[in-house]
């Protein structure tokens, strides 16, 4: 039976999932080969759910994420997947030169809709190529002047989330977030993914030294990259059952209790980086014993 769904990452503190081609002392994060958009991989989330998991029902997360590799070499087959977590919507500071205030806004591109509308099954509306908005004016962005158009109601309903909101959010980031859009055409887009994203600059301070005129000194030890907080994410998922042993509904609601908590993704944890509120658009246990595909059987690992 194939089972396929969405959920959502809505970050509450920057996210550094470290990736290849770091430049001297310069953290770089993941991107995807096509887009050069940072994301957050799959193994990554998965990894922190299943941690999650067992630390909830310690039972449940062999029978679901299948048992990690033993000193045979063997391990065991997984009932639930995960896909990458991909960009949806990256917060932004604005000013309106119309009224002259700063605007926090959210901010898309045009593929990244078009691919959310395919995972959650909804119509993809085609957007004109220049910025269309919640709120129509000339806007600058990341030091950038644009001509932002009023969205219509079609596009308005094609940039919906699927499902509902947590309710951590419901009040206090979705009224916000309903207000206040700008999709841009994907080279612009791209143009922000490279040079406007959350960075911080690390600093080494130096022991004071015999002769020196200073208590100390500083020098930059790093800077990190990260996707900024406020960021909206999607991932897919479902259910692969097994025809022995399948998940089973007691096993499936622990998996949505932490499916629609809070998570810590990628690293630095330490700093407080990587914690998100999760939530899915489908929290139903909708299988039977019928339903549940091949057999329980153990693989190597090679």
């Amino acid at each position: 039976m194939k089972d396929f769904r969405i959920g959502y990452l809505y970050s509450l503190a920057p996210i550094h999932c470290g990736g290849e081609g770091d430049l001297g002392n310069i953290l770089e994060i993941a991107r995807e080969v096509h887009t050069n958009f940072p994301y957050v991989p799959g193994s990554s989330l998965r990894g922190s759910l299943r941690d999650e998991v067992k630390l909830l029902d310690p039972k449940a997360v062999d029978i679901l994420f299948g048992k990690e590799l033993d000193e045979n070499g063997q391990m065991g087959v997984h009932q639930v997947w995960f896909g990458d977590a991909r960009l949806l919507w990256v917060p932004m500071r604005t000013m309106s030169l119309r009224g002259g205030a700063d605007i926090f806004t959210w901010v898309s591109c045009h593929s990244l809709i078009r691919d959310h509308a395919i995972a959650s099954n909804k119509q993809f509306v085609a957007f004109p190529d220049r910025p269309v908005g919640t709120r129509a004016g000339t806007y600058i962005v990341a030091d950038a002047q644009i001509e932002v158009s009023a969205m219509n109601d079609q596009q308005k309903n094609a940039i919906a989330l699927a499902g509902d909101w947590p309710s951590s959010l419901q009040d206090s980031v979705k009224p916000n977030w309903e207000k206040n859009h700008i999709v841009l055409p994907d080279a612009d887009f791209q143009v922000l993914m490279e040079h406007s994203l959350w960075t911080q600059v690390r600093n080494k301070i130096q022991e004071e030294t015999k002769g020196a005129n200073q208590a100390g000194s500083a020098e930059v030890f790093w800077t990190d990259v990260c996707i900024p907080r406020d960021t909206i994410l999607y991932f897919t998922w479902g259910y692969r059952l097994l025809k022995e042993n399948p998940v089973t509904e007691l096993q499936h609601k622990s998996m949505i209790e932490v499916l629609e908590g809070l998570l810590q993704v990628g690293g630095q944890a330490n700093v407080g980086r990587g914690w998100v509120q999760s939530w899915v658009s489908d929290d139903t246990f909708k299988f039977s014993e019928s339903e549940s595909i091949a057999t329980n059987v153990e693989v190597s690992h090679v």
